[in-house]
This record gives structure tokens, C-alpha cells and sequence, in this order.
């Protein structure tokens, strides 16, 4: 019995597909990176590619960045000022059929990607990282006394 048609199963696959992981990979001379396998199909055919805080990169599948940009459409005109240094700074991306696609030169140079990468799987988005940025905060965090606790305890865990 075929379900795909049933919204509660929809739903309960669209709840399940949760980007997680983390993944080195290196950006080529022509600027592409790979999509990591695992995050292939939540990523899908098309997503967007945005800066993020402390030099990181967004990545949004194309479903979540219709209601990222339902956000930015609906802040008013006065308070949006700041919202155009973000917008400028998206990139609608489209893999290959290896699974590489193209980070344009200004996202490469904002999160100074060079050559060893770090994606990460964060629900329902993933971040791009240099990968030495990204492994020196990963370990100033988990040296830390107190702060994996503490993200611990923000989950109820």
C-alpha cells in the first residue's frame, strides 16, 4: 500500500529528516565544494547558501527558505535597512551531478574558505565552516568547564 500520498506520513518524514552530522570537505580551484552524501537529500536539488554569524555560511534547503524569506519580506521598511547586507549576500545553488556546487567568491572570502572545509547538519539547515575556524571553537567549547552542561540542560536533558 503506497502511503506518499497520506499528509500524517508527510509530515512525520518531513519531522525525521533532521540534518546532523559533521563533514569535512575541500573546496576546489574552481570554488565548488561537495554536498556531503548525508545531507544530499534534505538539501535537495536546490538550496540557498547565505552568510551566517562568526564567518560561518547558511545552507537552507529550498522549502525552508521560502519561510526565511517570508521573514525578511515582512519586517517593515524602516527596520529592513540592515537586511540588505544579508540579502545581498544569498546564493542560489544547484549541485552538479557529483553532488558539487559553486560557492560564489564573496561567501568563499567572507567565511574564508580556502581549501578544508567543515559542513555541519543543524536540524533544519546545515553551516559551512572553515574547517580550522570552526575545529579551534569546537574545541575551545568542549574544553570549557561547565559549557556542554549547560547546552545539555538548554535541552532538557
Amino acid at each position: 500500500m503506497k502511503m506518499d500520498g497520506n499528509p500524517m506520513i508527510s509530515q512525520i518524514r518531513e519531522e525525521m529528516s533532521s540534518m546532523i552530522g559533521k563533514y569535512t570537505h575541500n573546496v576546489d580551484a574552481k570554488g565548488r565544494l561537495f554536498v556531503p552524501a548525508k545531507l544530499r537529500e534534505e538539501l535537495g536539488d536546490v538550496f540557498y547558501v547565505m552568510i551566517g554569524l562568526d564567518n560561518s555560511l547558511l545552507v537552507y534547503p529550498a522549502a525552508k527558505w521560502e519561510q526565511v524569506s517570508e521573514s525578511f519580506n515582512s519586517v517593515r521598511l524602516s527596520q529592513s535597512a540592515s537586511l540588505r547586507y544579508i540579502r545581498a549576500n544569498v546564493a542560489k545553488c544547484e549541485p552538479d551531478k557529483q553532488g558539487r556546487f559553486v560557492i560564489p567568491p564573496i561567501l568563499r572570502d567572507y567565511a574564508h574558505l580556502t581549501e578544508n572545509v567543515t559542513f555541519l547538519g543543524e536540524g533544519d539547515h546545515a553551516e559551512i565552516w572553515n574547517a580550522e575556524d570552526y575545529a579551534a571553537k569546537e574545541a575551545a567549547f568542549l574544553s570549557e568547564p561547565g559549557s556542554l552542561a549547560g547546552a545539555l540542560e538548554e535541552l532538557g536533558l
